[in-house]
């Protein structure tokens, strides 16, 4: 059975070792050295993989660098947890030259969110739950609750709620996945879904293609995160005429979900200063 076979990785113990990793946009060295201080504090190891501040273009130093990072972590026991440094573009391409096998044997905690979803999507499909929670460069501007919340679920201080079962992370990235073998699993799955700054008429060409691959009917339902800073085709928001979408994102979301269909907005995990953790798979 599907749902039965998700695996959680190990819980945390004090001390344990964390990998800071930065599969997309490159990472500061001080934003590495503000990342390791909150893991810390967190009473967790910190780790630094080599050259973890290269940079190639906007990402991280090339693939097969960010791709090793995560690897060499999948295959040390004593790292529990990768926590990701920045989100923006960039996991996907990481997708085919990770060590699944590696990963199965003994599963790390993926944490992070926005592109780290195609890290999340990869994990679901794979069977071992992960952790959709604010990356490090974002813990500044997240609710300190929230954050609190993310090293308590290391900890197994909550009961993880094992009948309800949940994937999915930023459409955006979901949506450059489908139609392929890393696009998650939604069956007997709540889909979660989250975006920013995207015109209204492009998150409607998104959930029409899912409609259209026949993701709704197989997911149990919608649970709706934050959508932030959307935008529309106004002058307001920087175009040269006023030719609004006209629907917005409740109207968007009910014309492609099936009327009986199980919808619940206003989840606080995204893009603002709400993101509350939530465990994928």
């Amino acid at each position: 059975d599907a749902f039965m076979s998700s695996i959680t990785p190990k819980l945390l113990k004090p001390g344990d070792k964390i990998m800071l990793v930065a599969p997309a946009r490159f990472a500061s060295p001080d934003a590495i050295k503000d990342a390791a201080s909150a893991v810390l504090a967190a009473g967790f190891t910190p780790v630094i993989p080599p050259e973890l501040d290269a940079r190639y273009h906007q990402f991280a130093g090339s693939d097969s660098h960010r791709a090793h990072h995560l690897n060499s972590a999948f295959l040390d026991q004593s790292i529990r947890a990768v926590f990701a440094l920045r989100g923006g573009y960039g996991s996907g391409r990481l997708l085919p030259l990770l060590d699944s096998s590696a990963y199965i044997a003994d599963p790390t905690w993926i944490i992070g969110f926005s592109d780290i979803t195609a890290l999340h999507s990869w994990s679901t499909n794979l069977g071992i739950s992960s952790l959709h929670a604010p990356v490090a460069s974002t813990l500044s501007s997240t609710l300190p609750s929230d954050i609190d919340a993310i090293w308590s679920i290391l900890r197994g201080e909550f009961e993880i709620n094992s009948k309800v079962k949940v994937t999915g992370g930023n459409l955006s990235v979901l949506y450059s996945l489908l139609g392929t073998p890393y696009f998650p699993n939604v069956s007997e799955s709540y889909l979660f879904l989250e975006d920013i700054d995207e015109y209204l008429y492009h998150i409607d060409r998104m959930f029409l293609a899912f409609k259209l691959a026949g993701v709704f009917e197989n997911a149990e339902g919608l649970i709706v995160g934050t959508f932030s800073d959307l935008r529309d085709n106004t002058i307001s928001d920087g175009q040269t005429v006023d030719n609004p979408f006209g629907l917005d994102l409740r109207e968007i979301i009910s014309s492609y979900v099936p009327s009986d269909y199980s919808v619940k907005y206003d989840n606080p995990m995204g893009h603002g200063e709400r993101n509350y953790p939530l465990v994928l798979g």
